[in-house]
């Protein structure tokens, strides 16, 4: 009777066995590699790149896994903080271990990097400002937003 308990428990955990990730908002997700600057990808024609790293405010310590996505400014003027954001065509990165995330391919345009998780969203702030971090991407160009610190994961 034992041995047939321990295997419907084996049983039940092989189900259980996490398969390939996938975000909530159905899109794929990408793990991030730590990145060191001779890693950090080169740009596709007429396309640029964002990297940085995302750590907490309070501890120091880096935000793992979470998922980031870049949100396009379609603001009438580049003062105008009005930002539109669609999961299924956005680009999207997903923090490594250290915290470090990469967008590759960007097509050129103002962009706003924006925290996702199932309860809150949020717009990454400027470390020198304090307002919302706006990217200007531009074609061939890789853009380090270096280290921004965040409250909340």
């Amino acid at each position: 009777m034992q041995k047939l308990f321990l295997f419907v428990i084996l049983l039940s955990l092989l189900r259980c066995a996490p398969g390939p990730q996938i975000s909530p908002l159905k899109s794929s997700m990408q793990s991030v590699s730590t990145l060191i600057p001779q890693q950090i990808p080169q740009p596709a024609p007429g396309t640029g790149v964002i990297v940085g790293m995302l750590k907490l405010e309070h501890t120091n310590q880096p935000m793992v896994g979470i998922e980031l996505y870049l949100a396009q400014h379609i603001g009438a003027t580049q003062d105008t903080p009005i930002y539109k954001l669609d999961p299924n065509s956005a680009p999207h990165a997903i923090t490594g271990y250290d915290g470090r995330f990469v967008f590759k391919d960007i097509p050129p345009g103002r962009y706003a990097i924006v925290v996702w998780n199932p309860f809150n969203s949020f717009l990454v702030r400027n470390p020198a400002t304090g307002s919302e971090l706006v990217i200007e991407v531009g074609p061939d160009q890789v853009y380090d937003v270096g280290i921004l610190f965040e409250r909340y994961p």
